[in-house]
């Protein structure tokens, strides 16, 4: 007597539902722009944190954070 059994990774309707639930990947472009536009935001906050010794004291004092101190 032969016992087989499957698991549920072998099932291939289990595999396309699986892929049906996973998020859509972006394209080529997208990827681009949103590393572009993290990467001029990383530039600005290091060019606001380089100067920010030329801000008024009273930006910090309102609550009104624009330069972050822990900006490697």
């Amino acid at each position: 007597m032969v016992a087989v059994t499957y698991g549920v990774t072998n099932v291939p309707a289990a595999r396309a539902a699986e892929r049906a639930l996973a998020e859509p990947r972006k394209s080529l472009f997208a990827r681009f722009m949103d590393a572009l536009v993290e990467s001029r935001l990383q530039a600005v906050h290091r060019e606001i944190a380089r100067h920010a010794h030329l801000l008024p004291r009273t930006f910090d004092e309102q609550g009104n954070r624009l330069a972050k101190t822990d900006i490697a």
